[in-house]
């Protein structure tokens, strides 16, 4: 069955993002969220207009015709119209804009409205909004307009700003065409001058040639054609524009634009020129002292320095001057004086001003700030201030209903705000604001106070007993982490608060017991939700928390769901709390769920049913709560799936009954369903998706009221319900469950109130002792409707009391601070036990680590032998190893990054190369030449040159056929022909015609073209392309030279290191301690040695891997045992050793160690020897003479012999030297030909530029040329329709001026019964017209616009009404009947209506041919611009050619002669001498050889300061050492040796001791896998288990509902049954009955009390007796046990 419930809207609060405005002289208006609200500025009556299709756009009011036109947010948007004070629809404007319009204005008078809308069509249009029609429009590209006003003085003409651009438009009308013109407005630049704009005609200037060509655009100097060349400004002319943020128009149609930065512009109105009228300034006269800072948004006037700064975010006009306001919330007054500014400071806000406008009147300027507030301030009376709007700014945590919620309502804002609201009309009745951003807010239901959560963890309780004066009476600093979540249960016991990292905190909600904090318990997850419901069956209440792991998306929602439960006697018992205040899992009934899917909300009621938002599907599932046996988990069967709102997340909000069921989503709309059947009952939109939708919820007791937030559009909603008329038992439940829940707390709530009034009164006596501190300790103020704005001290107060309650300590840090002291006091002996042992086992380590230092090296232990904590030892270990792999995965990515980039550079620059670079270096002379490197030339370059070379030989050949066949010179003698044949080679030869020198080199490319014929730009084309072959052709032929003398430099290397082998085996037999030079390439001579990195280059530590480290090892223990092998003992060395001296034969050379061994006997005295001995002596003596003459004679041939090879050695060094010198006179030569060759290139491409400049200021012109000609097109047309269209209508105005003149001519005709006489005077009378007399202001007035000058209607109106005047009866003739009086009256009416009509066709006419003059002038003017163009094109086509004919030509000087400046050249020679050219050489030869020679003496003074220079270097190297060598030493002083660095260095085996651990872990991991199977397949058995008991269950449960559907059918026949035989009892016995039953329940309640109080004296009683007899009830308990 479908519900008939309603959803009315009753109030509407919040505050606007856009501006204020005034619908008439005392009705103000605002956009809120999807409505419009206006303010009766006298009544303070609101209404509220809302936008059906959703929230509310652009929007703008016309306080002169008294309408409002809004924008919606939608695809494709309309305009809506409404008049005022109707508020009835007007007009509907469709079909403007794609996605959104941004701004909207009405003409000051007139049926104008102006829209613009932004991406993707960024058009402006002009429509009629009394009929509908759209006008006209114009796109904008990509342009951001932020201000769109209309000029009050013409409503022909608008004013459209952005931050870049300035547009003033015009509309034209003819007839009912309308044409929309714009006049771009050039802003100037922050400093006050004018940009920089290019002017695309050709001046004289770029006619006449330069040295450089002619003179380009800059525009085509960037290559830019078409659109970006008109807005291109090169970098160096760029300059940052100002950026208009308002504008305001004068009487006299000029605008003052008010920028960012804070300059002051003034546009003339006839000139379009912007002028800065000031602007900020940072320079101050001299002699000022202390010169404030002046901020960035404000202007200083320039003429008077010591004026204050004002802001000029918003402008507002009349004729007292200029008032501006902005950010610093000041209004000014600009007066413009002659040429004289000066600012007055008129009035403060205290906050930022948002805009500012007048009313129709002038009598009144409305200001409106960013906070919320709007005043109306007097210009005439400047103390006469009204505030008329007092609602705040900012986004709504939420709102509540306070207490039982029959009168008011509380809502807290995100800023820090509090406001109480009447339920009624939804008045402001007071306002408490905190010092902190508020996170949540909870309304307490027995008591009429409100808990308020903060972002940095307090919950401030504020006492709304009062609700004119709210005030602050309680604190808690329960955390430091944000409350996301603050519940009440229904019946205002327990107050349950939700921080953001998983910590759930439990307290009293009452007053009376001081807000007690019972406990707290821990999600471990971050909380997304706290749901709160009351179990009177089991008299409990049962907290249900949804909360999102880590890993899952809190925009998603959460999979963890956690129920526990709250009961008195469990928060009260300090034995199910510990001394941290966590509560015990067991005691709360702490169970948890996974859900499948994801919830973004989720509530339950009493009868465990759960209803869960899932974004994923945008659904709300109903589950049932089934609990475990174990009490540790839950689960959720799914009893409904529905379908909700189509955007998602959202979140459900249960009423108190548990009868509704409202859910919300970003979408915007409502959805409130019966929570059993989870049916619709009504559907409704109240915020927009634009600001995120719904933020909040919440119903009263009854369910007849509700309200909501928005999450960002800042918006309260209350609406009234109205339940179906035909279902009445759900209105009297929800009556009933009001009344009833009404009469449980009001005896609760008039306790508890008194408890907060006692609590305030005591707050405030504490406030006062305390002078230091403020009235509350919660750094708050209170604010009531006429609280004071912008008193700095109160905000001073406020951050010094911020201050100090961040330096407080939380709930749960005090409360870890005493169980810590009751653990210390409990176990202090145990501690100093401990620590006594710990100090002794301390002092036995030290001494087994000094004993450990003694011991020998094989017996001293490590140092981590010692540490104790193997854990932490381990966990060192791990760190340490991941941070050596981290390192290493860095520098090996590093080494991979270098490893690319040398091959790229190697491939780019080495192997692709033709020749590689290298450097040839003489031996002594120290000249180095270098060759040309050089890449293979492509397929593609020389199949280009190929073609070149064809193209030129053909050209070649056509040339000369041409002459042969054109010229027929006249026959010669063979003399004459002889000679001009010498002629014509000496002129090929000639390099002044060449250019360069490169005949002297040899190479000459006949194909290339003479200077003088390059004047196509494919000529100067092959021209570069030969010449590049001509410049690789010689370096190509210089490096043959260098190659070659490459390869006698390594023959001459190779032949002195021959020669080194003969002189070093001299140096040997001769003992000569004398160095042999040693010729080698260097690097650069081998540049490939770069490439490869030798072992000696590396001086890092190697680092090995454990392949590498034991392949060495095997080969260095190779190596040992073939050492070992070859000191073995070997007979036949050792022989020829002993015998023949280690040779076979005597070689001559060893002559020089040949030694005759002496006698034996010589060693005694010569007396003493014997005849043989004597004889032996002396042969002996003659031996060794011959021996030694033989060594001086092999001595000095071995000398010889080592000069000899020195000499050749250095002869033919020498030679290669003077090859080498040789060699680096072609390179320069070389270099000074491909130079000049590179220079004719570099001309050639620099002409080519030129002319690529020409051809694109030829395109660009040629482009404006054909914009200018589509544009006379489209204005042609236009004309032309316009010219038919004035044809036309002057046909109907002559047709009615024709008519008008028969009216004239007929008057006698009509009046032919009358006799003439009596015609002539009633023909007079038919003349005669009423005289009008002007309207003139008889005071003065405010307005600037003064009065509009009536209209043609409205003339016309006060002619007829003055017409009836004289057709009275009294202006009759005498003797004139009154039938005929009648007909003259008549026929006198027709003559003044048809003249009327012929005026205003007349003034249509005259605008319609100002219109057709004007495009006229357009077309005319356009034609002009072709013209212009069209002879541009000319004049550059003629630059063109002259460019082309006048050739930059590249002459080759010879030496001595300088190149001639054309300014100073002699043209005249009268005083000139002629001189013989010999002369002239000779004195060039003199002036040569002294040159000569003070080159010489030049070259001895450089080389002498070249060696002074050298020995300073060759000092500061040695200082620089020494310092080096310093900072040596400190770092090695500095350096610390890590622990595992000690391990590596003193373990003997470091790596077996790794390979160990590894296999170590290895085991361990199998152990435990092994551990994981046999857990796994328990884990299995269970399941199985688990599954049986599954199905027998299922099979239970049908069984039950079985027995269920028969229990329900006796039921509902004994129900039937009582029905029938009841009787209606007596309304007198109904009231006795009743309060019998409200007397037994207060009997029950007050047993209930008695009884907790018993209980709570037996429980005192026992811990006293535990305390008197401890052993006797611990032996009491064993015996029970």
């Amino acid at each position: 069955m479908q519900n008939k419930d309603t959803l009315t809207l009753r109030w509407v609060k919040g505050y606007t993002t856009q501006h204020v405005l005034l619908v008439d002289n005392r009705t103000i208006c605002y956009p809120c969220g999807n409505f419009l609200i206006f303010v009766d500025t006298e009544t303070k009556e609101e209404r509220v207009l809302k936008c059906e299709t959703g929230s509310i756009g652009a929007f703008t009011a016309n306080s002169n015709s008294k309408v409002v036109a809004f924008a919606e947010q939608r695809l494709k948007p309309s305009i809506y119209l409404f008049n005022f004070p109707e508020l009835s629809k007007t007009a509907v404007l469709t079909d403007g804009a794609e996605l959104e319009y941004t701004l909207l204005d009405f003409s000051y008078m007139g049926f104008y409205l102006a829209s613009f809308s932004s991406i993707p069509d960024f058009t402006l249009t002009i429509w009629n909004w009394k009929t509908g029609d759209n006008l006209c429009s114009k796109s904008l590209m990509r342009m951001q307009a932020c201000v769109l006003l209309f000029n009050p003085m013409n409503q022909l003409q608008l004013c459209l700003a952005s931050c870049d651009r300035l547009l003033v438009w015009n509309i034209e009308r003819c007839n009912k065409f309308h044409l929309l013109t714009e006049v771009n407005v050039e802003l100037p630049a922050e400093d006050g001058t004018m940009t920089f704009h290019e002017d695309f005609r050709i001046s004289h200037d770029c006619s006449a040639l330069t040295y450089y060509g002619p003179k380009m655009l800059i525009s085509a100097q960037a290559g830019l054609v078409g659109e970006m060349a008109k807005t291109f400004v090169a970098q160096e002319f760029q300059k940052t524009i100002v950026q208009p943020v308002s504008v305001c128009w004068t009487p006299t149609s000029d605008l003052y634009v008010g920028c960012k930065k804070g300059q002051l512009l003034h546009v003339d109105a006839d000139l379009h020129k912007a002028v800065v009228l000031a602007g900020p300034s940072l320079e101050f006269p001299t002699g000022v002292e202390n010169v404030p800072e002046w901020p960035i948004s404000t202007i200083r006037m320039n003429i008077y320095p010591t004026l204050p700064p004002c802001s000029v975010n918003t402008l507002a006009f009349s004729t007292r001057g200029l008032f501006a306001a902005g950010k610093d919330g000041k209004l000014y007054c600009i007066k413009l004086k002659f040429a004289n500014l000066e600012v007055e400071e008129c009035w403060s806000a205290g906050s930022s001003i948002r805009n500012i406008t007048f009313s129709a009147d002038y009598a009144s300027l409305l200001i409106a700030t960013e906070e919320g507030l709007a005043f109306l301030y007097n210009p005439l009376e400047e103390a006469d201030v009204k505030t008329t709007l007092n609602v705040y700014s900012g986004d709504f945590v939420s709102a509540m209903f306070l207490g039982t919620g029959t009168q008011y309502c509380v809502s807290a804002r995100k800023l820090g705000i509090m406001q109480v609201w009447s339920l009624k009309d939804g008045k402001n009745i007071s306002t408490l604001a905190l010092s902190e951003r508020i996170s949540a807010m909870a309304c307490c239901p027995s008591s009429d106070h409100v808990a308020l959560a903060t972002e940095t963890g307090h919950i401030y309780y504020a006492n709304v007993v009062t609700v004119e004066t709210p005030q602050l009476i309680h604190q808690v600093f329960l955390h430091r982490m944000p409350i996301q979540s603050l519940k009440y249960d229904p019946e205002g016991q327990f107050l349950v608060a939700g921080c953001s990292d998983g910590f759930i905190f439990s307290m009293n909600a009452k007053p009376s017991k001081l807000f007690k904090v019972f406990g707290y318990t821990e999600i471990k997850a971050e909380i997304l939700g706290v749901s709160v419901a009351l179990n009177k069956l089991r008299k409990n209440v049962d907290c249900l928390t949804l909360s999102c792991q880590p890993g899952e998306h809190k925009c998603h929602g959460g999979t963890e769901l956690t129920m526990f439960q709250l009961l008195g006697e469990v928060a009260a018992a300090s034995t199910y709390i510990n001394n941290r205040g966590m509560m015990s899992d067991v005691a709360i009934k702490k169970i948890s769920c996974h859900n499948r899917l994801p919830l973004t909300s989720a509530v339950h009621d009493c009868e465990d049913n759960l209803y869960g938002f899932c974004s994923l599907n945008r659904s709300i599932h109903k589950y049932k709560i089934i609990k475990e046996v174990n009490n540790k988990t839950f689960n959720l069967i799914l009893q409904v799936k529905v379908q909700a709102h189509q955007l998602g997340p959202g979140f459900l909000h249960l009423s108190q009954d548990q009868e509704n069921l409202a859910s919300a989503a970003r979408d915007g709309f409502i959805q409130i369903r019966d929570a059993n059947s989870m049916e619709i009952n009504f559907e409704t939109q109240c915020h927009s998706y634009h600001s995120g939708g719904l933020g909040s919820v919440d119903f009263s007791l009854d369910r007849q009221t509700v309200l909501t937030t928005g999450v960002h559009d800042g918006t309260l909603i209350c609406f009234s319900s109205k339940f179906d008329t035909e279902n009445t038992l759900r209105h009297k439940a929800a009556i009933e469950f009001s009344v009833s829940t009404f009469s449980l707390l009001s005896q609760t709530s008039k306790t508890e109130n008194k408890v907060l009034d006692l609590m305030e009164q005591k707050y405030q006596l504490d406030g006062k002792e305390d002078s230091h501190l403020p009235m509350s300790k919660s750094s708050t103020f209170s604010v009531s409707s006429n609280i004071s704005h912008g008193s700095t001290a109160e905000s001073q107060r406020l951050n010094d009391e911020r201050s100090i309650t961040s330096l407080e300590e939380t709930w749960l840090e005090k409360k870890n601070k005493e169980a810590i002291k009751k653990d210390n006091f409990h176990h202090a002996d145990v501690k100093a036990h401990l620590r006594e042992g710990i100090k002794k086992l301390r002092q036995t380590i030290h001494i087994m680590m000094m004993e450990n230092e003694r011991v020998p090296q094989n017996e001293r232990l490590n140092q981590h032998e010692f540490n104790l904590d193997l854990k932490e030892q381990k966990k060192l270990h791990d760190e340490g190893e991941e941070k050596v792999a981290k390192v290493r995965e860095s520098i090996e990515m590093t080494n991979l990054a270098n490893q690319y980039l040398r091959e790229v550079i190697k491939r780019e620059c080495w192997d692709q190369m033709e020749v590689k670079g290298r450097m040839l270096e003489a031996f002594y002379s120290g000249i180095a030449v270098t060759n040309y490197s050089k890449r293979e030339r492509s397929k593609k370059e020389l199949d280009l040159l190929k073609q070149i070379t064809r193209q030129r030989t053909i050209e070649q050949i056509d040339m000369k056929a041409r002459k042969d066949i054109v010229e027929t010179p006249p026959k010669k003698e063979e003399k004459e022909e002889e000679e001009a044949e010498e002629d014509d080679s000496k002129e090929e030869e000639n390099p002044a015609v060449k250019g360069s020198l490169t005949y002297l080199y040899g190479l000459v490319n006949p194909y290339l073209y003479k200077q003088l014929d390059l004047h196509t730009k494919d000529q100067k084309i092959n021209q570069i392309i030969l010449l590049q072959d001509m410049i690789y052709n010689i370096k190509a032929e210089f490096n043959k030279e260098f190659d070659a003398t490459y390869k006698l430099k390594e023959v001459e290397i190779a032949r002195v290191n021959d020669r080194n082998v003969r002189i070093r085996e001299i140096i040997m037999q001769l003992d000569m301690d004398e160095a042999v030079w040693v010729p080698t390439m260097s690097n650069n001579e081998k540049p490939e040695r770069d490439l490869e990195v030798l072992e000696s280059e590396i001086s890092a530590e190697r680092y090995l891997t454990e392949e590498q480290k034991a392949m060495l090892e095997e080969e260095f223990k190779a190596e040992q045992l073939r050492i070992l092998l070859a000191k073995a003992d070997n007979w036949r060395e050792r022989a020829l050793m002993d015998m023949m001296g280690g040779v076979l034969e005597a070689k001559k050379s060893d002559i020089l160690k040949m030694e005759i061994p002496a006698p034996l006997f010589m060693v005694i005295p010569d007396y003493e020897w014997n005849e043989e001995q004597i004889r032996q002596a002396k042969e002996y003596t003659i031996k060794e003479q011959a021996l030694s003459e033989e060594k001086d004679k092999y001595r000095k041939t071995l000398e010889s012999e080592l000069r000899k090879l020195q000499a050749s050695i250095a002869e033919t060094t020498n030679g290669l030297d003077d090859v080498i010198n040789k060699l680096f006179e072609n390179k320069v030569r070389t270099e000074m030909i491909i130079y000049q060759e590179e220079l004719k290139i570099c001309n050639l491409l620099f002409s080519l530029q030129i002319e690529e400049e020409i051809q694109n200021q030829n395109a660009q012109l040629n482009f404006l040329l054909a914009e200018q000609k589509s544009c006379v097109g489209c204005k042609a047309q236009v004309m032309q329709e316009t010219k038919v269209m004035v044809d036309q209508f002057r046909e109907t105005y002559d047709d009615l001026v024709a008519e008008d003149r028969l009216l004239e001519r007929g008057f006698r005709k009509e009046f032919f019964d009358v006799n003439a006489a009596m015609v002539d005077q009633l023909y007079k009378i038919y003349k005669r017209r009423p005289k009008l007399q002007m309207k003139r202001a008889q005071v003065a007035t405010a307005n600037p616009f003064g009065h509009w000058s009536e209209t043609a209607s409205e003339g016309h109106i006060n002619l007829l009404s003055s017409m009836e005047e004289l057709n009275a009866s009294r202006f009759k003739p005498e003797h004139l009947d009154q039938v005929v009086w009648e007909r003259l009256c008549e026929i006198r009416n027709m003559k003044i209506e048809s003249e009327h009509q012929v005026k205003l066709k007349a003034v249509t006419l005259a605008e319609m041919q100002t219109f057709l003059q004007k495009r006229i002038e357009e077309d005319e003017h356009c034609n002009q611009m072709i013209t212009n163009y069209t002879q541009d094109i000319s004049s550059l086509c003629d630059i063109k050619s002259q460019f082309q004919m006048n050739l930059m030509v590249q002459l080759v000087l010879k030496q001595g002669q300088v190149e001639v400046m054309s300014d100073d050249f002699i043209s005249e020679y009268n005083n000139s001498i002629l001189l013989h050219k010999a002369v002239v050489e000779d004195l060039n030869n003199t002036i040569q050889l002294l040159g000569e020679k003070k080159v010489a003496i030049m070259v001895e003074c450089k080389d002498f300061k070249k060696g002074i220079v050298q020995l300073e270097w060759e000092y500061r190297k040695m200082l620089m050492q020494m310092d080096d060598l310093h900072n040596k030493i400190r770092d090695i002083l500095k350096f610390t040796i890590t622990r595992q660095a000690q391990m590596y260095l003193r373990e003997d085996n470091y790596e077996a001791r790794v390979t160990d651990h590894i296999m170590v872990m290895e085991r361990s991991v199998d152990g435990q896998e092994t551990f994981h199977d046999r857990v796994l397949l328990q884990k299995r058995d269970n399941i199985k288990k688990l599954q049986k008991q599954i199905s027998q269950l299922k099979r239970d449960l049908k069984t039950i509902d079985q027995l269920l559907k028969e229990q329900h059918i006796s039921v509902s026949e004994r129900l039937h049954i009582q029905e029938m035989t009841a009787t209606v009892k007596p309304e007198d016995e109904a009231r006795a009955r009743f309060k019998e039953l409200m007397q037994h329940r207060r009997l029950v309640e007050l047993t209930k009390a008695q009884v907790e109080d018993i209980n709570t004296l037996r429980m005192e009683l026992e811990k006293q007796r535990m305390r008197t007899f401890p052993v006797l009830s611990d032996r009491e308990q064993q015996t029970y046990s």
